[in-house]
């Protein structure tokens, strides 16, 4: 019984750090959790929308956007700030600075590329995020794009659902010899 328990108890440390590699790994490969990916994408709409502001003569919109949703952008800069130093230590706030320098960069080349367009597209998210007083600013920013270099972690669980079916697990490869027992007299095959 004894046995049994240290087996399971080993197997289940395992396990745990089989988890522990793969979520090291996910990071490592900058893929992003959910909070992460919505913390990148609320900072992506705020350049948007910042960008908005100066370029479509808009800063009272962005104003009441950022009072609006103040706390949930503060918690949510927080945690960007947190998934980069998480991503690399040394360079974490660098890197941090660099994206909101690259998604306002972006948001500035699309504005002086259709301008009329740009500030069609940022009035209309405007009035979709003040418009509506029950609008989180998670649900708000769900859809928005983000930098390709950051992809949301694919995670699997036992009951999630797929187009493509479970792959079975690899099979062991069956004993080729039979090893006898101490003093049976048993001969082996080869």
């Amino acid at each position: 019984m004894r046995k049994i328990v240290k087996t399971g108890a080993a197997a289940l440390m395992l396990t745990c750090m089989a988890g522990n590699v793969w979520a090291a790994a996910a990071t490592a490969a900058g893929c992003a959790r959910p909070a992460d990916m919505t913390a990148l994408q609320t900072a992506a709409m705020q350049q948007r929308l910042m960008v908005a502001a100066l370029s479509c003569d808009a800063a009272q919109l962005y104003n009441n956007f950022v009072r609006t949703y103040q706390k949930e952008l503060q918690d949510s800069d927080k945690a960007l700030q947190n998934y980069f130093r998480r991503l690399n230590g040394q360079t974490g706030t660098a890197d941090y600075h660099a994206y909101k320098t690259r998604m306002a960069n972006s948001s500035s080349m699309q504005s002086i590329h259709d301008i009329s367009t740009y500030c069609a597209n940022a009035k209309a998210a405007f009035e979709e995020a003040l418009g509506n007083a029950k609008l989180t600013l998670t649900a708000f920013v769900s859809g928005t794009k983000v930098d390709d270099a950051f992809a949301p972690c694919q995670f699997r669980t036992a009951g999630s659902t797929s187009s493509e079916p479970p792959k079975a697990p690899p099979r062991a490869k069956p004993v080729q010899t039979v090893i006898p027992a101490q003093g049976s007299g048993l001969a082996t095959s080869k």
